[in-house]
């Protein structure tokens, strides 16, 4: 009998116990749970009642009257914990401390479904075991929670062929995105697919990109370094199409949302500025990408008409090269207050960038942001040539002191012109022109570096009047660089390198000689 209550006890409390981490933290009910609990609980009140039955004198009396108190408070302390975790499982609030906010929602999907007027329906097939469902699951849940017409459940293909079947599922991990009459199948389960998926299968039509050929100007059909495959990619994936356009032959079609003149190496011909300037006047959207170097003075005519001038120059910048590796490549990390770089925080990179800047005397009608400049410590320098050979130095009467516009915005209020002239609201379009001076920040090279694709992206999805594809969009949580300066990478590596090995060294032999000594 003793050797029972010194048993009961114990065996009781880690019963209970195992009955809350099961109920509680492992989120299971039912008989493996609630078993476990009603036998510890009943174990705990039996080794009570004999610590109390076979007490005989005051001490022991009192001994068991403090193990009751402590078995009691045990078991509130527990019922506390169990009934924590079951409201924070239904009622919990998650904050996200990694710098980055790798784990939240990025606010270009945060704002798309605050706008989501349609019910979108996630149906996902996954094993039950597959590594990747319960990362999807959290995603998901976290869609849900900003925005409850987004429904999602998860079918294991195994175990129900027939909807494999009815979807035309030919692997694991297929996620099936629908709204409406409206289907999309992809295959990745990052931030940015899913976002994509739900504006491709809710946008009731598709907006077209055309880009300008037949003067040098970069492809979005080449996959090299120096091509604009990777912004193809990019824009197709928020839901637009993008093709070709020879104005040497065929006419601007009625159906462009965008054009885009990237970087032409040869200035158009007169017919084509006019064809250009038309299209603006009728409340069309361009963007123009103009490097340095180059001569194309209707291109520029045409700009300058917005109260955008572009200067015969190219930005030096000192600083860049402790971040880039070359005076030629500015670091951009200061905008304008406008849509396009609202809540614009990371730096961008323009290699080899021509200055611009609003013209002091606006056209009637236009209005003119700087939507991009450098830091003070960059110039424009205005000698080409001597740029050319890398001979370049600030001359205050000739070259232009920083900061330096390298992005500017301008919107001209359009009267009433025909239908094919509206906006994504069905109203007046206003005509709208964004010109960066540099092309390559857009190319293979450099899209994905620091800010610059969420910028030319931000810029499409103004031009195209959707505001609400304008935001910081999700990051690759894998590629995550870090850009050190010189001094910076100097200090990373005498520290760790150098500075930490020496000292363990030091000690080493200061502990040796002070052995010796004292033997």
């Amino acid at each position: 009998m003793e050797r029972l209550r010194r048993i009961l006890g114990p065996l009781g409390l880690v019963l209970v116990i195992a009955g809350g981490l099961i109920y509680g933290i492992l989120s299971s009910s039912g008989w493996p749970a609630v078993v476990p609990l009603v036998i510890g609980i009943a174990l705990v009140a039996a080794s009570a009642a004999l610590n109390l039955r076979g007490a005989r004198s005051e001490g022991s009396k009192r001994n068991a009257r403090f193990g009751i108190n402590a078995a009691v408070s045990i078991l509130a302390f527990a019922a506390i914990l169990v009934l924590l975790q079951m409201l924070a499982s239904r009622h919990g609030v998650a904050f996200d401390t990694t710098a980055n906010k790798r784990f939240s929602l990025s606010p270009q999907t945060v704002k798309i479904l605050d706008r989501l007027g349609k019910e979108v329906v996630f149906t996902c097939f996954f094993k039950a075991d597959a590594p990747d469902r319960t990362a999807l699951a959290d995603l998901l849940r976290e869609y849900a929670d900003e925005n409850p017409r987004v429904k999602y459940s998860f079918i294991d293909p195994d175990k129900d062929p027939v909807a494999a079947r009815r979807y035309k599922i030919r692997s694991y991990g297929t996620i099936v995105v629908e709204s409406g009459g409206s289907e999309e199948q992809i295959a990745q389960t990052t931030e940015e697919k899913l976002t994509n998926a739900i504006l491709k299968v809710t946008r009731d039509t598709k907006r077209i990109i055309y880009c300008l050929t037949g003067h040098g100007e970069k492809s979005i059909d080449d996959a090299q370094p120096a091509g604009l495959s990777g912004l193809k990619s990019s824009v197709e994936a928020e839901g637009y199409a993008i093709r070709n356009l020879l104005t040497l032959r065929d006419s601007i079609p009625p159906d462009c949302a965008i054009l885009l003149i990237p970087g032409p190496e040869k200035d158009l011909y007169a017919p084509e500025r006019g064809m250009i300037e038309r299209f603006m006047s009728g409340g069309g959207s361009i963007l123009v990408l103009i490097d340095p170097l180059v001569d194309v003075p209707r291109l520029e005519n045409i700009v300058e008409g917005y109260g955008i001038e572009v200067t015969k120059s190219i930005v030096v910048d000192r600083f860049a090269k402790l971040v880039s590796g070359n005076y030629l490549t500015p670091v951009v990390n200061q905008y304008g207050k406008h849509a396009i770089t609202e809540g614009f925080k990371v730096a961008s990179f323009f290699p080899q960038v021509r200055a611009l800047a609003a013209a002091k005397e606006k056209p009637a009608g236009v209005e003119i942001e700087v939507l991009a400049s450098t830091g003070a410590s960059a110039f424009a320098e205005t000698n080409l040539a001597e740029a050319l050979k890398g001979k370049t130095r600030y001359e205050p009467d000739r070259d232009l002191a920083g900061p330096l516009a390298v992005a500017v915005v301008a919107k001209k209020e359009i009267a009433p012109s025909p239908a094919r002239n509206v906006g994504a609201g069905g109203g007046a379009r206003n005509g709208r022109i964004v010109v960066f001076g540099d092309s390559d920040f857009a190319s293979n090279a450099y899209l994905d570096l620091s800010g610059n694709r969420d910028l030319i992206l931000n810029t499409i999805g103004w031009l195209a009047e959707e505001e609400d594809l304008i935001a910081v969009r999700a990051k690759d949580p894998v590629s995550q660089p870090v850009i050190l300066n010189m001094r910076q990478g100097r200090t990373v590596f005498w520290l760790p390198v150098v500075g930490l090995p020496a000292i363990v060294g030091c000690i080493g032999v200061l502990v040796l000689v002070h052995r010796r000594r004292s033997a």
